[in-house]
């Protein structure tokens, strides 16, 4: 009988404690609010940033037969120079304000200009290639 007394206190404990437990109200969890954040895309590359919409242009100079076509450009401040190698030797793109690394075919170099100015530039392995940037100030 004892036994059974035993066996009938530790079965009630249970029950009251499954029983318990299953009367909790819930507690509801709150999940902070997520404010979505917006992050600018950067490209990775070793080009100069252009500028915003509609305050510039590129405008492609090849490198092709060992010389620089067209020679000489004309460009408004805030326009962007692309230089690309066409040729099937190694060249570079050197002035007194920007300098490419060394281009081999088919790589490019491009150049912000923000000054009002003429820019002389030349290749620094064939230094007789020359050319020249003409940057007007924009209105």
């Amino acid at each position: 009988m004892k036994r059974e007394l035993v066996i009938f206190i530790v079965l009630l404990s249970i029950f009251l404690a499954i029983g318990c437990a299953g009367n909790k109200p819930a507690t509801p969890v709150e999940t902070p609010a997520v404010t979505p954040v917006e992050t600018p895309v950067v490209p990775v590359s070793n080009t100069t940033p252009q500028p915003a919409a509609g305050e510039g242009k590129i405008v492609e100079v090849d490198i092709q037969n060992s010389t620089f076509n067209p020679e000489s450009v004309e460009i408004l401040t805030g326009d962007t120079v692309r230089w690309a190698n066409k040729d099937s030797i190694a060249h570079t793109v050197r002035g007194p304000t920007f300098d490419s690394k060394v281009l081999e075919n088919g790589d490019t170099y491009e150049f912000l200009f923000t000054d009002a100015g003429t820019y002389n530039y030349n290749c620094s392995i064939h230094p007789s290639m020359k050319g020249t940037v003409v940057v007007i100030e924009r209105k």
